[in-house]
């Protein structure tokens, strides 16, 4: 399906779909943080906070704790975020089609963070909804969120830059629960860079990333909450920063990546108290 055909599709459902979405399966517990901003002038900084946990094919312990504390995080950086959990798909269609278009289009820097499960399909990238169905080949197209659109309508946007953070594994099976995807193939991206979008990736292609274990936090979004307060330091040399980190406490285990097509002047999310970022970081 073409980027044009999904917007469209998405459209429609804001006109199907029942006016007051439930937004989780029946029993789960849906979250969402009222946006920090007040005002009605559009937010600079925009961020979407998604952690889906409770699937209806089993539980992920730490993807909310992992959104929420991302969600306080970014708000504390001066952002304007939503935050919801466990999203089922009209809710998670509804959700990312709001934001993309009543604050992503009109805003200079946008970040979408997602902890959940996340497949590849026959070549494409899905984020999956809690009610996603795994069990019939038709299933993952007909029921994930494709991960590609959005990031291809995000670099069509002509101003402002995009950073797309996934804390989700990227192997063909899940051999253990703390597992966070239930890949086909080991890569869930194509490497291909966006102009003014930055990727980030909590493992590797065939690499797991686990849901954090005893920790209140998976090992990969625990660090990114580390470096995030750092004043004026570049998203870049924050990536950076955090792949050696999380490589280094897992023992060689899980490498992150992110492809960087940011384009301009230095981008950072905590400033220095000079509006900027800092020169002296290394």
């Amino acid at each position: 399906m073409t980027v044009k055909k999904t917007m469209r599709l998405l459209k429609l459902l804001l006109f199907i779909v029942i006016p007051v979405l439930p937004g989780t399966m029946p029993g789960a517990k849906a979250e969402a943080a009222n946006p920090i901003r007040t005002g009605d002038l559009p937010a600079a900084r925009v961020a979407l906070v998604i952690g889906n946990g409770q699937y209806i094919t089993g539980l992920l312990k730490n993807p909310e704790n992992d959104a929420r504390a991302m969600a306080g995080a970014l708000a504390n950086l001066g952002f304007d975020v939503e935050y919801y959990a466990n999203l089922d798909q009209q809710a998670m269609l509804r959700r990312i089609f709001d934001f993309f278009h009543h604050k992503a289009a009109k805003s200079e820097l946008r970040v979408i963070y997602y902890a959940g499960h996340g497949m590849q399909h026959q070549g494409r990238n899905y984020l999956l909804p809690v009610d996603a169905d795994l069990a019939s080949p038709g299933g993952i197209p007909a029921t994930g969120f494709l991960l590609d659109d959005l990031r291809e309508n995000l670099a069509e946007l002509p101003t402002g830059a995009s950073i797309i953070i996934l804390d989700t594994c990227r192997v063909n099976s899940c051999p253990v629960k703390p597992c966070r995807s239930l890949l086909e193939n080991p890569d869930i991206t194509e490497h291909r860079r966006s102009a003014g979008s930055l990727i980030a990736y909590s493992t590797g292609p065939g690499q797991l990333a686990g849901d954090g274990g005893k920790q209140d936090h998976s090992l990969y979004t625990g660090s990114l909450l580390e470096l995030l307060p750092t004043p004026g330091l570049p998203v870049e040399k924050l990536f950076r920063r955090l792949t050696e980190q999380v490589y280094r406490l897992s023992d060689g285990k899980q490498k992150p990546e992110f492809i960087d097509g940011l384009m301009g002047d230095e981008l950072c999310l905590k400033r220095t108290p000079r509006g900027g970022c800092s020169t002296d970081l290394n």
